[in-house]
């Protein structure tokens, strides 16, 4: 009996262990699978036709466009409509208010627009490739495509409407036809808003979670490149103000576009045998 009674209670234990192992692997594939959902782009194939695919996303948007869509749309337009009513006014304040201090600070800020963005997203690359920092080095790449996308449709925006830059005009108003090649009529958008503001807006969404000050950083310099557009009477405060809003929504459509991607990913494999 006794014999008996310790089979049994060797039984118990065995099934006991059993289903702690298997338990204990359950959990370690649930962690394995949440790992593997995560995209990581590399320079391949894969992060090429992204770019590709990326682009049809973002031209055919507008089309599965929802209530809140265009309210944001509506709150852009609008704006944009209130800085060109000011535009003039807003050119006649920055003209008379240069100094040789404000010049000195405007010629170092200026180039986040245009020399210095290319150059972080690149040291971000290398920087991510040295380190086998895989987050930074896809972060660089998807800074990369959202540059990228963006200047596409800015530069077909910017040939479609020919508007005169206040360098050249005091009146806002003043158009050339479509597609004119001409140096006068380049205003809008601005495409050193729309640079900076792409990069400052990739940044944010990449590591704006795990480091709040980031954001604030990034947006902080946008807004002072822009600034320097308008005090070198380079742009109109509306075409500011929409290639920051070009820049803003094209890269956030892009990251949520990533994140999608992954909750797909990871409700394929959850649902996976």
């Amino acid at each position: 009996m006794l014999l008996l009674q310790i089979k049994a209670n060797a039984q118990t234990t065995d099934t006991t262990n059993l289903h702690y192992t298997d338990s204990t692997r359950s959990t370690e594939t649930r962690t394995l699978t949440a790992a593997d959902t995560t995209i990581r782009y590399r320079i391949n194939g894969a992060y090429l036709g992204s770019i590709w695919s990326d682009l049809k996303y973002t031209v055919s948007r507008p089309a599965h466009w929802q209530g809140k869509d265009f309210v944001r749309l509506g709150i852009v337009l609008g704006a944009a409509g209130g800085l060109m009513g000011v535009d003039y006014e807003v050119k006649q304040f920055f003209g008379r208010n240069h100094t040789n201090f404000w010049n000195s600070v405007t010629g170092q800020v200026e180039p986040f627009g245009n020399a210095y963005s290319p150059y972080l997203v690149g040291g971000m690359y290398l920087a991510g490739v040295i380190a086998k920092d895989r987050k930074l080095e896809h972060t660089s790449l998807m800074t990369a495509k959202s540059l990228l996308l963006s200047t596409l449709i800015y530069t077909f925006a910017k040939s479609v409407v020919r508007r005169g830059r206040p360098t050249y005009y005091d009146d806002p108003f003043v158009y050339n036809a479509p597609f004119s090649m001409d140096k006068y009529h380049t205003s809008f958008p601005s495409g050193h808003m729309l640079t900076v503001t792409s990069v400052a807006t990739a940044l944010a969404e990449a590591y704006g979670d795990e480091h709040p000050w980031v954001p604030w950083v990034t947006y902080s310099i946008a807004i002072m490149t822009g600034t320097t557009r308008l005090y070198q009477e380079r742009h109109w405060s509306s075409d500011v103000w929409l290639g920051a809003s070009l820049g803003y929504f094209v890269t956030k459509g892009i990251f949520k576009r990533q994140k999608d991607l992954e909750r797909k990913k990871a409700l394929k494999a959850h649902m996976a045998p």
